[in-house]
């Protein structure tokens, strides 16, 4: 006859134990503490790299715009803590208020965190080229990051970095 070790009528359960558990959400817990500062700071990221790519994409459209309409087009900014840029048919069509001479306005409540630091007007000729080069520089203020918008000469935008953001070239 064979005999089971320990005590009779008592079995051992396949679970964990509450301790266990606690342990487990501890641990857990710490991991997650851990994650939330890199992720706030990727999304800063981000959504400063939207709002610099963002502009660059309007030069852009306002380049080629100009070159097919034959109509000189002006990318307007104002600075501040309501930022916002604007392309526009005049250079003194703002962007703080709606109006008919603007084709296309972005707003600092589209990119929550991020601010503009320099921005210079400029207008494209009805050929597509720059009256002179615009420079306009972004700063995360959750990341710390700079990235800055630029124009050559023939009117192509350019992006680069002037804090080391993964990603971008530096100015």
């Amino acid at each position: 006859m064979t005999r089971t070790k320990g005590r009779p009528g008592r079995r051992r359960s396949a679970g964990l134990t509450l301790v266990e558990l606690m342990i487990a959400i501890a641990v857990l817990g710490i991991l997650a503490t851990l994650a939330v500062p890199s992720l706030a700071e990727r999304l800063a990221r981000q959504r400063l790299a939207s709002a610099a790519e963002t502009l660059a994409m309007d030069l852009a459209e306002a380049r080629v715009e100009a070159a097919a309409s034959g109509q000189a087009l002006h990318v307007v900014f104002d600075r501040g803590a309501d930022w916002c840029w604007a392309v526009a048919r005049s250079a003194s069509c703002g962007c703080t208020a709606p109006a008919s001479c603007q084709l296309k306005v972005s707003r600092a409540a589209d990119w929550p965190g991020v601010d503009l630091l320099a921005a210079d007007a400029t207008a494209f000729e009805p050929g597509g080229v720059p009256e002179a080069g615009t420079r306009a520089q972004f700063r995360g203020r959750g990341s710390g990051h700079l990235l800055e918008v630029g124009l050559s000469p023939l009117g192509r935008s350019r992006l680069c970095t002037g804090s080391g953001m993964p990603g971008y070239v530096a100015c």
